[in-house]
């Protein structure tokens, strides 16, 4: 398994609504249709406004395979443009051990 985390800002003209419905657009329509997608997590850090998205994956080919795809998706668009691009960051990380 491996977790993809990515923090990021809108950019100034997205809402707080529109940008849900992007997500869950892009959830739906996008992730959710690719090989080895699991779950998406989306948490809100309000005090920074920024968002934080969580994903798992069952292997890191499959989320490089889909993260290429994603800028090519009209289904990914939305979402892309709506980013401030300066400010996304990502980590990806091996599973190591869940408890439940």
């Amino acid at each position: 398994m491996i977790t993809e985390i990515v923090t990021m800002k809108t950019i100034e003209d997205i809402s707080r609504e529109e940008f849900l419905a992007i997500v869950d657009g892009l959830e739906k329509n996008f992730h959710s249709k690719q090989d080895g997608f699991v779950d998406t997590e989306l948490l809100e850090d309000k005090k920074n406004g920024q968002w934080l998205m969580i994903q798992h994956w069952d292997s890191a080919e499959q989320l490089k395979s889909a993260s290429q795809r994603m800028f090519l998706d009209e289904n990914a668009a939305s979402f892309i443009q709506a980013l401030d691009r300066t400010t996304v960051k990502m980590q990806i990380l091996p599973q190591i051990k869940i408890w439940g």
